[in-house]
């Protein structure tokens, strides 16, 4: 009994940590301007300069709106007007060895610069779009995705 009553306390005490990492900011808002908004559980909230990312924040602009993000890593997005885009995973834990991102980008204009992610473990970035993936070795581009 005493030995199921320890494993059921470890299993709960690993979803909990489980579930803190998932919530750990990744990024945050550096610029934001005209109609931008952060989707996150269902919740549509105003992206102002300063608000935290989190993994599975979708990101999306109006037709006047710009938005400038910063992710842990140093990587820099850039989006235009009318862009959708979601921060589908995202690691940088280089002690850890865990690094990777993938950004899935459904509409509008992007510029992406690359961060440590890209430098320390090429190839394991990842954009998105409805026709295409793009596989990310440290650079920069800027992408205007048409569905």
């Amino acid at each position: 009994m005493r030995i199921q009553v320890l494993i059921m306390c470890a299993l709960l005490a690993s979803a909990a940590i489980s579930a803190a990492q998932d919530d750990r900011p990744i990024g945050l808002v550096k610029t934001a301007s005209g109609e931008v908004f952060i989707l996150r559980d269902g919740r549509r909230m105003a992206a102002l300069p300063g608000h935290q990312l989190v993994l599975g924040d979708e990101l999306s602009t109006g037709a006047t709106g710009a938005l400038g993000v910063i992710l842990r890593d140093d990587t820099v997005l850039s989006l235009g007007p009318s862009t959708e885009t979601r921060i589908e995973q995202f690691a940088f834990e280089p002690v850890d060895q865990k690094l990777g991102m993938v950004l899935r980008v459904t509409r509008g204009l992007i510029e992406y610069l690359s961060g440590k992610i890209s430098k320390l473990a090429p190839g394991s970035v990842r954009i998105e779009t409805p026709v295409a993936t793009l596989g990310v070795r440290g650079t920069r581009f800027v992408a205007r995705i048409v569905p």
